[in-house]
């Protein structure tokens, strides 16, 4: 039992080294180029490392395949933990500070919250896994008390529903990129952070619902049509921010270099979450057209009735 304890403690302690290994935040002392971390930055910090230490102790506790491997692959857990160290890297210093004074950094943080954070921590099925970070029975009692919070059902009912996960990504992206909202999150700090929660939370449900539905919801080839609008409708907004000849955000200034970094970014949402989209659609397709071939096999192999 002993043992087993100080194997928990050392897993615990690899988390957090680990997730402060990927971290800039602590990479620097608090020297005039890096400022330092603020009170808020310190407990995002310790979010994540609480994450990543539930994962690790879930892990040990993942019951195995009879042929011996865990229940959640391997790779899951790499995806789990690349997904909270590129949280890490752009949300704290000196990333974020970077992302206060530059529209083209700003625009490099929502990509991670929007377009490489939340599919792979939706791959990695990361909730599962840090369920197991708890007794069975102070699991069952954790779900019957978030169960019973208000609207916790409904809630979780239509976060598993096509059309409102993607009604919710459309509707999250145009309305903090508008002029207006996204100025009014530069000037409170508490409504900027409620911005990012609501770009994480959103894209984890519409990724969750893209790639783990298993057919059950969502076809694969419905998953690829879904991509390929998402993937558009990204496109435009990308294009109107780049292509605009005045500037947009004021906030960060009005002369040719503004209007230049704006166009940067702009052209970073273009490519970089075109080529995520595009990636995931030629993915689901891909899984389509081999279901549909293994069925055509399958037919052809089945005796004829009669």
């Amino acid at each position: 039992m002993r043992a087993r304890h100080v194997a928990l403690v050392r897993t615990h302690l690899l988390a957090w080294l680990l997730f402060a290994a990927s971290s800039p935040a602590w990479a620097h002392g608090n020297g005039h180029e890096h400022p330092s971390a603020s009170a808020g930055d310190v407990l995002l910090a310790g979010l994540l490392a609480l994450a990543l230490s539930a994962f690790a102790a879930g892990w040990r506790r993942l019951p195995r395949r009879r042929g011996g491997g865990k229940a959640v692959p391997t790779w899951r857990a790499v995806l789990f933990v690349a997904g909270i160290a590129s949280l890490a890297f752009v949300l704290l210093p000196p990333f974020d500070h970077l992302a206060d004074a530059r529209f083209s950094a700003h625009m490099a943080q929502h990509l991670v919250l929007l377009v490489a954070a939340p599919p792979m921590l939706a791959a990695s099925q990361g909730y599962v896994v840090m369920l197991h970070a708890l007794p069975l029975r102070a699991r069952r009692r954790a779900g019957r008390f978030i169960a019973a919070l208000p609207g916790v059902k409904a809630l979780a009912r239509h976060g598993s529903e096509v059309w409102f996960v993607c009604l919710s990504s459309i509707a999250v992206l145009w309305f903090w990129h508008l002029p207006s909202s996204y100025e009014w999150a530069r000037r409170d700090p508490l409504v900027h952070d409620a911005e990012h929660l609501l770009f994480l939370l959103a894209e984890l449900s519409f990724w969750r619902v893209i790639l783990t539905s298993g057919g059950r919801r969502l076809s694969r080839a419905g998953a690829a049509v879904i991509l390929a609008l998402m993937g558009f409708q990204g496109g435009l907004l990308a294009a109107l921010i780049t292509l605009a000849s005045t500037p947009l955000y004021r906030s960060y200034g009005t002369d040719a270099v503004s209007i230049s970094d704006q166009s940067l970014g702009g052209v970073m949402m273009w490519v970089v979450a075109g080529t995520v989209y595009l990636g995931a659609f030629a993915l689901m397709l891909g899984l389509a057209l081999a279901r549909e071939r293994r069925r055509g096999r399958e037919a052809l192999l089945m005796p004829e009735a009669g």
